[in-house]
C-alpha cells in the first residue's frame, strides 16, 4: 500500500471511529443510563404520552449506540449520507424545541457541526480510495 494510501485509510478509519464513539456516548450517557431532562422534554413536545416518555428514550439511546456501532464495521458513503442527514434533522429539532441551546457552551451547533465534518472527511476519503492513479 501506498504511503498516500494508507494516510486516506488511516484517515477514513479515524473518522469512523470518533463517530462511532460518538454516537454511542450521546446513546449511552444521556439516554440510556442517566435519562437526563432535556430527552424528556424532547418527547414531551412531541406529545408521547407521558408512561411511554422513559422506554422511548431507551430506545432511541439504544438506536443511537446501534447506529454508532454500525462505522465500527461499515464503511460506507451512505451511512456517512443518513449520518449527515440525522444531525441536520436533529439539530433542527433542538432548534425549535430548545432555540436558546445554541449560543451556550458544549451546545448541539458544535457537536453536529463536528460530527458532519469527520463524514464529509471521511466521504472525502472513500471518494479519493475509489480514484486509482494511471
Amino acid at each position: 500500500m501506498k504511503s498516500a494510501e494508507m494516510a486516506l485509510h488511516r484517515i477514513l478509519k479515524f473518522c469512523q471511529l470518533m463517530i462511532a464513539l460518538l454516537w454511542i456516548y450521546q446513546g449511552l450517557f444521556p439516554k440510556f443510563i442517566f435519562q437526563v431532562t432535556d430527552e424528556k422534554v424532547l418527547w414531551q413536545f412531541i406529545h408521547i404520552p407521558t408512561s411511554y416518555i422513559t422506554d422511548m428514550i431507551v430506545l432511541s439511546g439504544i438506536a443511537e449506540i446501534i447506529f454508532g456501532s454500525l462505522f465500527l464495521f461499515i464503511k460506507h458513503q451512505y451511512l456517512h449520507y443518513l449520518n449527515l442527514l440525522g444531525l441536520t434533522l436533529l439539530l433542527l429539532c433542538v432548534l425549535l424545541i430548545y432555540p436558546d441551546r445554541i449560543y451556550q457552551a458544549f451546545n448541539p451547533v458544535v457537536m453536529n457541526l463536528g460530527l458532519g465534518s469527520l463524514s464529509v472527511i471521511a466521504l472525502w476519503c472513500i471518494d479519493a480510495q475509489k480514484i486509482k492513479p494511471e
